[in-house]
């Protein structure tokens, strides 16, 4: 019974370490190398597709798994790649840029459903206050960002490092299972086309809400501070929304987010520049962000039976598909109107959900 306990409390620490970790690089990679890519010289234009390359491998790579089963040897190859390839960020170089963070993104595509896996099945319930320790990394990470003075490439290398040592220890669990059921995705169409409206009109908000309150007189501290606030929002909702997630179907906590996101896009684009607004709508974040993808783990773990391949085209879609497009839209659409168009693709989700939801009874 003791080392039943101490073998579930060291999952459950390595389990917070690793989201620690992972959503620290993420913090790294939207708050702090927007930046840095425009003081080496890039363009709006060259800074989205920087920025696409990650997502799209990270929708690309589950299709490997399509007709088969993710396995240890290929959860350890991802580790490799993505330990290796973060010093290509060392130059200047486009191309390698945008192969660095490919290689990168298709490496995350593996590795963290793997470990999401054994997350959602060994901790159950406690599963939100195990993800909250990303939500501090990523606040560690914005903290960072107003007092910073070091390239961030360098940090970016020694997370991943660490991550990868980290992520080494979950090949000692031998009890993990793996479905071998397809996936239909035409069958709920409408929920994953919803899903890649709403992660498009996120485009925008992790690839330039930096750029975008700097040009609007808001200063690097405060906006490092201002991601904290989202952060510290979602660690909120991580923290009790066991309590009350289970008063409603999943699908009523995706149309309030969805709609509620929109509302947050809205408002960014009335008010830009507007310090106190900005802070008030980043509260918006634990719903847009923690509720929404709660909500949707949880409608998708009740109509696929195969939920660890389902988790995988989760990621895949929601944060490859459509964070590769949103990457290029939001490039090409940067300007004083991004945040309203952002909005219009959210709003288009929520009537999705509506039509969608009307057909279905979970």
């Amino acid at each position: 019974m003791i080392n039943s306990i101490n073998n579930h409390l060291k999952l459950f620490s390595m389990l917070s370490f690793y989201y620690f970790l992972f959503f620290a690089i993420i913090g790294n990679y939207v708050i702090i190398f927007p930046k840095y890519l425009t003081t080496i010289g890039f363009s709006n234009w060259e800074i989205g597709i920087i920025f696409a390359s990650m997502p799209i491998a990270r929708f690309l790579f589950p299709f490997i798994y399509f007709k088969r089963t993710l396995s240890k040897s290929d959860y350890l190859t991802s580790i490799f790649i993505s330990m290796l390839s973060p010093l290509l960020l060392l130059s200047h170089n486009l191309y390698l840029i945008i192969t660095s963070l490919f290689l990168i993104g298709g490496g995350f595509s593996i590795a963290f459903p793997y470990v999401e896996a054994i997350a959602i099945q060994k901790l159950g319930n406690r599963y939100g206050k195990s993800r909250l320790f990303g939500s501090i990394g990523f606040i560690v990470v914005g903290i960072s960002f107003a007092y910073m003075h070091i390239n961030p490439v360098y940090l970016f290398i020694g997370l991943i490092l660490m991550l990868s040592l980290c992520g080494l220890y979950f090949t000692n669990d031998t009890t993990i299972t793996f479905s071998n059921e397809p996936l239909d995705l035409i069958k709920y169409w409408w929920f994953w086309t919803m899903l890649i409206l709403v992660e498009i009109s996120f485009g925008g908000y992790y690839d330039f809400f930096t750029i975008y309150n700097l040009n609007h007189g808001i200063s690097k501290e405060d906006i490092g501070w201002i991601w904290v606030v989202g952060s510290l929002a979602e660690i909120f909702i991580f923290i009790l929304q066991y309590k009350f997630i289970s008063t409603f179907p999943p699908m009523s906590w995706v149309k309030l987010s969805v709609f509620i996101t929109s509302f947050r896009w809205l408002i960014l684009y009335i008010f830009p520049g507007n310090l106190e607004v900005v802070i008030l709508v980043q509260i918006l974040q634990a719903i847009s962000f923690a509720i929404f993808h709660t909500a949707n783990l949880i409608f998708i773990n009740q109509i696929y039976k195969n939920k660890t391949l389902a988790q995988q085209f989760y990621a895949g879609i929601a944060y490859g598909l459509a964070e590769f497009a949103g990457s290029l839209i939001a490039g090409m659409l940067f300007n004083t109107h991004l945040f309203l168009f952002e909005s219009i693709f959210a709003m288009a989700g929520f009537i999705l959900l509506i039509y969608g939801s009307s057909k279905i009874k979970a």
